[in-house]
């Protein structure tokens, strides 16, 4: 195995900034938010008019700067047998602060 001294430049830069997007990226991805999926989805709950089957809470980021946001989506499946939807709601948390960014429904 070589030493790192007989790394060619580009090698040496090319693994700092590998090691740079990985500890960045994994920062950003998996930071600690100050609100849980569990009060994401009490604030959640508390912006729909109906009482859902089934609901999924996903955590992401979004914007420039990047700032985290609970994902929240409410549905009952449509009795139809068709597939589909009867309702569904999504609503956007702010990961921080609790506060209420989007509410998007289908009709």
């Amino acid at each position: 195995m070589r030493s790192i001294r007989q790394w060619s430049i580009p090698a040496k830069m090319f693994t700092g900034l590998a090691i740079v997007v990985v500890v960045g990226y994994l920062g950003g991805c998996l930071g600690r938010t100050d609100i849980t999926g569990d009060e994401a989805v009490r604030i959640a709950r508390a912006q729909i008019d109906f009482e859902p089957e089934h609901f999924n809470a996903e955590l992401g980021r979004q914007g420039y700067p990047p700032k985290p946001v609970w994902a929240v989506t409410f549905w009952i499946v449509a009795k139809d047998g068709e597939g589909g939807f009867e309702r569904r709601t999504a609503v956007e948390i702010h990961a921080d602060t609790g506060e209420v960014l989007k509410i998007h429904s289908d009709p």
